[in-house]
């Protein structure tokens, strides 16, 4: 009998491993996914349908945004993987639904409608019924910022978004570089229109518009403020600003304050 459980536990422990191995070869190798692979500089994207003309001007593009923030590293692989495959997107279960999550140096399309040619991404999700408009660079240089911070200090990281968790200053910083908003002498203005925008609904779910047309989620323009505001009035660097005990909503009354002065 004790024979008969010890085979038993063995032979989970071995599908297990086995498991486990198969999903690290696959995660790490999206080519064994997917039918195709186009370099654009330090990004390649990986797909299975035939990429859209405009898709090189749009990485391009990026590449150029992500260029501003001080973690830019010109020897890092970017890898896009595009929805178009029924299993790569699948591998990891992401917490939500996302339009696109990274992990390490790898972005993974996993919801919505990406048009290069037009620049979107048009998606509907369940909670809203209205189908919503996002600035498609806006939405690569943000997630592709994540591979920036991960390049640069995996461990923090994976250390305070693990599982599923949001960190509003890695989330403050992409959306900072993401949306251009470095030297862009706004703040006190964009300061303006997120409080107005905070009187229209439940904030957690608040969708708000930009000049573009486009969406943009409520609570990270509030992390990206915060971040500017950080980086532009108190003179700090990403690692200090992420190195911070300070609680998110006394830095956002410091930031208020400030902008009444």
């Amino acid at each position: 009998m004790i024979k008969t459980i010890k085979k038993v536990i063995l032979s989970l422990l071995a599908v297990i491993v086995i498991s486990c191995l198969i999903w690290i070869i696959l995660f790490l190798n999206p080519n064994l996914s997917y039918a195709n692979q186009t370099q654009f500089d330090i990004v390649t994207i990986f797909h299975n349908q035939e990429l859209e003309e405009s898709t090189e001007v749009i990485i391009n593009d990026v590449i150029e945004i992500l260029k501003r923030s001080e973690l830019y590293d010109k020897n890092l692989n970017i890898q896009l993987c595009l929805n178009d495959d029924k299993i790569y997107p699948n591998l990891y279960p992401i917490f939500g639904t996302p339009l696109a999550y990274s992990m390490f140096n790898k972005t993974i399309v996993k919801n919505g409608e990406f048009n290069f040619n037009e620049n979107i991404i048009e998606v509907q999700w369940k909670i809203n019924t209205e189908l919503q408009k996002h600035n498609l660079t806006k939405v690569l240089a943000h997630e592709f910022t994540h591979n920036l911070q991960s390049n640069a200090n995996s461990s923090y990281k994976i250390r305070t978004t693990f599982p599923g968790k949001i960190n509003w200053k890695l989330e403050g910083h992409a959306d900072y570089i993401a949306k251009e908003f470095k030297n862009d002498g706004e703040l006190k203005s964009k300061i303006e229109k997120y409080l107005i925008d905070s009187k229209k609904g439940e904030l957690r779910l608040l969708i708000i518009d930009n000049k573009d047309g486009t969406k943009q989620i409520h609570s990270y323009f509030k992390y990206a403020l915060v971040f500017q505001y950080l980086v532009e009035e108190k003179k700090m660097k990403f690692d200090e600003i992420c190195k911070l005990e300070t609680d998110l909503d006394e830095l956002f009354s410091q930031m208020i304050e400030w902008s009444e002065k």
